[in-house]
């Protein structure tokens, strides 16, 4: 492990698309910050512009963006290339499917290793994506999965090599998120004493919030004393809207839009929800249990892998991806607060022991080292 002895200090570049709000560009901003801590000298490039996040890197760590145009781009190859070799980079780590691809073809016939992280089961892949992986998983030093279900899918869809493949589940900031209050947030979203389901995200097509509208619809049905809130913006805020309106929902969700209090909103809930079509290893379910939260997930992709479970302890429930098996899941915790409140204190025990991003960062400097060691 690379401390503060700075003849030991690594050179380590993060190639990114951009810093946008995301789970992906969270944990590069988490891991250069704590590596850059460490002692180590830590790059972050973007390939088509610095994004939102840019600001919340620490001021030791350089930055910069190569202005890749929209889509087919062979010209940042090179630039790409002459940027990482000038800043003596002794391992790249790339994130997401356009900085995968030209971080790994700059860097063909180098000495500098690649570590590619894959988020997601990018089932949207076709044939030719998936040859192209195939044939560069040649010249990646190691491929990160977030989940088990992402790894799979390389190993077995795309045909990657199994011993190429490591899985480290992504990690938060637990400690900030067990010391959430949501004691006036309560007061104000759950008067009377309601059951309170909320979500946090950005409120995106893959997220299927749609479906945590419709299940809102069958709990209103049962006569159910519920609220349910959605934190978040994004692309499908009209669809969302228009959901509630149709299924008459108006009194049962509310949409909060951004937050910066997501820790005490967190600590608010009685069962954080995830709807989705598509995850990887979602960073806010980690963070829901952490705050002492039990969480209600649809089976999809990496979200089993973020249910704390030990035996016969668990802190949340994996449904199918239907309203239905939502509503069921939800009704049945409303109706047993015992067995709600024995999930939430296993969930935030197993939450700080298991889903902090220091063993996420370590796991990470320890692939590094490897890939280092591999070149030399």
């Amino acid at each position: 492990m690379v401390t503060d002895n700075t003849e030991q200090a690594r050179r380590i570049t993060f190639v990114i698309e951009a810093l946008t709000v995301g789970g992906a560009e969270r944990m590069v901003v988490d891991i250069a910050n704590e590596l850059s801590s460490r002692g180590d000298h830590v790059n972050v490039i973007c390939l088509s512009s610095m994004g939102e996040l840019a600001t919340s890197l620490s001021g030791d760590i350089g930055i910069i963006t190569l202005n890749k145009k929209p889509g087919f781009d062979p010209s940042i190859i090179k630039r790409l290339r002459r940027t990482i070799l000038s800043q003596k980079a002794d391992v790249v780590n790339s994130h997401l499917w356009t900085a995968n691809l030209w971080s790994r073809l700059a860097l063909v016939r180098s000495s500098v290793p690649v570590v590619v992280t894959e988020h997601n089961r990018d089932v949207w892949k076709q044939i030719h994506n998936r040859v192209i992986d195939r044939v560069l998983s040649k010249v990646t030093a190691r491929l990160v999965a977030v989940s088990n279900d992402t790894a799979n899918f390389y190993k077995k869809d795309v045909g990657v090599a199994e011993d190429l493949i490591t899985v480290i589940n992504n990690g938060v900031d637990t400690l900030r998120y067990s010391k959430g209050d949501g004691t006036s947030i309560r007061a104000l979203l759950a008067p009377n004493g309601k059951f309170l389901v909320g979500t946090v995200g950005r409120l995106a097509e893959q997220k299927n919030h749609v479906r945590l509208v419709e299940t809102a619809a069958m709990l209103k049905s049962w006569d159910l004393p519920v609220n349910v809130v959605i934190a978040g913006d994004g692309p499908e805020r009209q669809r969302i809207e228009e959901a509630i309106v149709e299924n008459d929902v108006a009194d049962y969700v509310t949409l909060l839009g951004e937050r910066s209090d997501i820790p005490d909103l967190l600590s608010a809930l009685d069962v954080f929800v995830l709807s989705s079509d598509r995850e990887g290893h979602p960073l806010s379910a980690l963070e829901a249990q952490a705050a002492g939260t039990p969480i209600v997930l649809t089976d999809a992709g990496g979200s089993a892998d973020a249910i704390s479970s030990s035996g016969d302890e668990y802190g949340g429930l994996l449904v199918d991806q239907s309203p239905d098996a939502l509503a069921q899941a939800l009704k049945a915790l409303v109706l047993d607060k015992e067995r709600l409140e024995r999930m939430s204190s296993f969930a935030s025990g197993y939450a700080l022991e298991h889903f902090d991003k220091k063993t996420m960062i370590d796991s990470y400097s320890d692939v590094f080292d490897e890939a280092i060691v591999s070149v030399n």
